[in-house]
């Protein structure tokens, strides 16, 4: 989980609208606690629950850095068809080995408009016309897709430590932005750090470069 806490603290720090904002979903919650050392209290389930920006920027962060494949052998011969016009049917034979790459769904243009920008309110709930507020919904070719992300797996082989990962990297941004003033630095000529391909294929992305942040005591 560590390069996901990266991506997405470096993401909320490059976009200053991402960083105004959730750092003021962050402040109102401890604001409405009361006693005199709000400010020193862990975080409750209670309260991570309700940065659904946050939370919004960590699964952004995923969508655009989670580069795991997952591997199966296959045990019984099937015919795989892609039901797309012009396109053929495979015989997967038994024995063989598949590989998904779960970043042709996160990265699809159909799905995801621009697809390749991080937009750290991607996954918050949007008010509707009617003042409504609901969770974002996507879909392709006039279909709704209930589940446009595949991050932790699925079926048998849901990973069962995903809330905690997704609750622990929230406690962590939200404990760095209300103590913290954090800032890039970085040359005029200085391109953002990019994905390291020599480790892709393993959890999320690794940067190929660190950054230079100043970090310094909120006052």
């Amino acid at each position: 989980s560590t390069p996901a806490v990266f991506w997405t603290l470096y993401h909320i720090i490059a976009d200053e609208n991402a960083l105004r904002a959730i750092r003021a979903e962050v402040d109102g919650i401890v604001k409405a606690r009361s006693g005199t050392n709000a400010h020193e209290e862990p975080f409750a389930l209670e309260e991570l629950d309700k940065m659904v920006l946050t939370k919004s920027a960590f699964t952004e962060a995923l969508r655009l850095y989670h580069g795991a494949f997952t591997t199966r052998e296959v045990s019984t011969d099937f015919v795989f068809d892609p039901k797309k016009p012009g396109q053929s049917k495979y015989l997967i034979q038994k024995g063989t080995r598949i590989m998904a790459f779960a970043a042709t769904l996160h990265h699809d243009p159909d799905l995801f408009h621009d697809n390749l920008t991080y937009k750290y309110d991607r996954f918050a709930p949007k008010m509707d016309k009617d003042g409504n507020v609901k969770p974002p919904e996507f879909s392709k070719n006039g279909k709704l897709i209930s589940e446009p992300t595949r991050f932790f797996g699925g079926g048998a082989h849901l990973c069962p430590g995903r809330k905690f990962i997704s609750y622990e990297m929230q406690a962590l941004v939200a404990v760095l932005l209300i103590r913290f003033d954090m800032k890039l630095v970085a040359s005029s000529d200085e391109s953002p750090p990019q994905i390291d391909y020599s480790s892709q294929g393993v959890g999320v992305s690794h940067p190929d470069r660190d950054p230079t942040i100043m970090v310094r005591l909120r006052t």
